[in-house]
């Protein structure tokens, strides 16, 4: 018997076991008493007496357990790229050109929960090789997660300190010829576009276009992590604030485990898709890739955590005109459980008297930016954005 003929049910089934988890996710009252025993262990956990390296060391440690295939599997090929930038945990990583003269500059906002080597994956799935290849010249931040040094790293230390130091040096480093008379486009990646966002209302002749790779915006709708952070009792002010005496940062474990408790059956149906094609290399290898990409979180600023996410899912803070006319390219996607298609929509809302160009793209938060369709169909457009 075929494994599809056992697989097919299973994955049924286990559909319904998710569905029927969300139902029980939303109730008032399981919602209530979950919020106040987070806020009693957050007050518990601040009033400890901890010894902060003892938990750096410890998080070091969890982090290098959980990715140890990053460096070491031949399926993460990096694009051949130089560090032009470090202040504590952040990094600027410049990637060349592949023409001469370059045709434009692109700067990347990855991701501020996972590592951005989401956009430079191995055979034939890298956007950043994509680009270098297509004539521009990109850099791209990487947070890093969080060292003694990052914990004040909160929006204005961002927008104000490190960021546009990192993008000074950038212009040091930089290779491509008469920059002002060529196409510079800020790129951001999920949160990383809310980022972008910001950064081009504070700074609005730094670039003169926009990408926003399925990024939140309006946080209004019923998607379940929104309904977990609008739970009225729950204190994320008191949850922050909890971390700010160890490490700085919301541990990567605590994200990572609010991200798969969404959908609890989601891991072992993608185990029983990978058994029912393992034999198709394409498909293996982007499902090992995804597999370790989407297990390598990183912890997040405490800081930032109250600057950004806090008012964006409790105020809805990014649902509004933004001060910004620049031209901007959307992707979003049709099956985005984290963010859903009503938020992304709202770029009209955020930018309305901008040229939009926005692609509603069938798949998940991130297949809906690296699918093979996307790739084929989609890339070139974005490709064309960047350089005409």
């Amino acid at each position: 018997m075929k494994f599809s003929k056992v697989a097919d049910p299973l994955q049924s089934a286990l559909q319904k076991l998710d569905q029927s988890f969300d139902r029980l996710a939303r109730n008032p009252h399981l919602l209530a008493a979950g919020a106040s025993a987070m806020n009693f262990a957050s007050r518990y956990r601040a009033g400890e007496a901890a010894d902060p390296s003892a938990n750096s060391r410890s998080l070091r440690l969890l982090e290098k357990i959980n990715r140890p295939l990053e460096k070491t599997s031949r399926l993460f090929e990096a694009t051949p790229h130089q560090t032009i930038f470090r202040e504590g945990a952040l990094k600027l990583e410049l990637y060349t050109s592949w023409e001469s003269p370059a045709r434009g500059q692109v700067v990347i906002f990855p991701s501020l929960i996972n590592r951005p080597y989401i956009l430079d994956l191995g055979r034939g799935r890298s956007l950043i090789q994509a680009l270098v290849k297509s004539g521009l010249e990109v850099a791209v931040f990487d947070w890093g997660g969080t060292s003694v040094s990052d914990r004040d790293m909160g929006i204005e230390s961002l927008l104000t300190g490190r960021v546009p130091r990192a993008l000074k040096s950038l212009a040091a480093f930089s290779k491509v010829e008469n920059l002002e008379s060529k196409p510079r486009t800020l790129m951001g990646h999920c949160l990383g576009g809310n980022l972008a966002l910001l950064f081009a209302e504070r700074w609005p002749h730094v670039f003169d276009r926009l990408v926003l790779l399925t990024t939140p915006i309006d946080t209004s709708n019923d998607a379940l992590l929104n309904t977990w952070f609008q739970t009225p009792n729950w204190d994320p002010t008191l949850f922050a604030q909890s971390y700010d005496q160890t490490h700085g940062a919301v541990p990567w474990s605590v994200l990572q485990f609010s991200f798969l408790l969404q959908r609890p059956t989601l891991t072992p149906r993608r185990w029983l898709q990978f058994f029912t094609r393992m034999s198709e290399r394409d498909f293996r290898e982007s499902w090992l890739q995804m597999e370790v990409w989407s297990n390598d979180c990183i912890s997040f600023s405490s800081e930032l955590f109250r600057d950004l996410l806090i008012p964006m899912y409790r105020d809805n803070s990014m649902n509004r005109p933004f001060n910004c006319r620049l031209p901007v390219f959307s992707i979003a996607a049709v099956d985005d459980h984290i963010v859903p298609l009503k938020s992304t929509r709202a770029i009209a809302t955020a930018l309305p008297e901008s040229d939009r160009t926005v692609h509603e793209v069938r798949g998940g938060h991130i297949g809906a930016v690296l699918s093979s369709k996307t790739r084929a169909q989609v890339w070139p457009e974005m490709i064309y954005f960047l350089t005409r």
